[in-house]
């Protein structure tokens, strides 16, 4: 996992280069940017760090997501985390073991407990 997110974009943006196109929504305090990532990575975790969006640590379930788009959830502090969706539908596994698939959108989603 990365050491630290240099890029915070606040307009939809275009990212990478490669064979696959995944298009990706982070929503944060009511606003949300998507971004187009173009990557010949297979997962949408790899994805992800491979364009520094976002950063984390390794945990039970893979990469538990600490910050998207250089914006910080922190559980321990005020009980933020980042939620996963495939279209409409909750991640029922971490970003790493998310297969790309083209046609679809990915949202991260910073929520409160």
């Amino acid at each position: 996992v990365r050491a630290a997110i240099k890029c915070v974009y606040t307009e939809d943006t275009e990212l990478g280069s490669g064979a696959k196109t995944v298009t990706v929504e982070i929503e944060a305090e009511g606003k949300v940017v998507k971004f187009t990532i173009r990557t010949d990575k297979t997962t949408l975790g790899e994805a992800l760090l491979e364009n520094e969006l976002i950063d984390g640590e390794n945990g039970d379930f893979g990469i538990y997501i600490k910050s998207a788009n250089g914006i910080v959830a922190d559980y321990d502090v005020d009980q933020t985390y980042w939620a996963v969706y495939i279209g409409e539908e909750t991640a029922m596994t971490g970003v790493d073991s998310i297969d790309i698939d083209e046609g679809v959108t990915y949202r991260l989603v910073k929520e409160t407990m």
